[in-house]
């Protein structure tokens, strides 16, 4: 009787331990995904998120039609920040404003595709590449064009604006 006492006390024991490794691998794991995989998702959805979204910024700025440029370029001001911001809206009132509304000219753009070349929690680089048709009243017909930038975005106040752009 007594041995068969140490043997059920040792079974005892050791489904003990099993039952606390199987625990502690099930908590390890759970750690590990709410650590590590669940950031990961978040991180990779702001990347992408933020690409489409420089895309997006890159063109409407660099729309407008000549007889709404004001407007055109007021909407892409508030698309705009720092230093960047000050030189856009010095370029548009000495040039692109009279030269647009002069020989009515108007440039529309589209993203055809966008590469994230680096992302922090608030700030991103993304290079974007458009295509794009100009007219004007001197050349009856439209210029198409491709372009590529890089384009620095930040996000201060969780809205992302540009900050730079850098033609290639």
């Amino acid at each position: 009787m007594d041995l068969r006492r140490r043997i059920s006390g040792r079974g005892a024991l050791k489904l003990s331990v099993l039952a606390l490794l199987a625990v502690l691998a099930t908590a390890f794991a759970a750690v590990g995904y709410f650590c590590y995989t669940v950031p990961d998702r978040h991180t990779n959805e702001i990347r992408s998120s933020v690409a489409e979204q420089a895309g997006k910024l890159t063109a409407s700025v660099l729309t407008y039609r000549a007889d709404s440029v004001d407007s055109d370029v007021r909407q892409a001001e508030s698309h705009l920040t720092g230093n960047f911001l000050a030189s856009y809206s010095k370029l548009t009132a000495d040039t692109l404003i009279p030269q647009a509304k002069q020989s009515h000219v108007a440039a529309r753009w589209e993203v055809s595709g966008t590469s994230l070349v680096s992302a922090g929690d608030d700030s991103a680089v993304v290079l974007v590449f458009l295509r794009g048709v100009t007219t004007n009243s001197t050349k009856p017909d439209p210029a198409y064009l491709v372009s590529s930038t890089r384009v620095h975005v930040v996000r201060p106040h969780g809205q992302w604006l540009i900050d730079r752009m850098e033609p290639l």
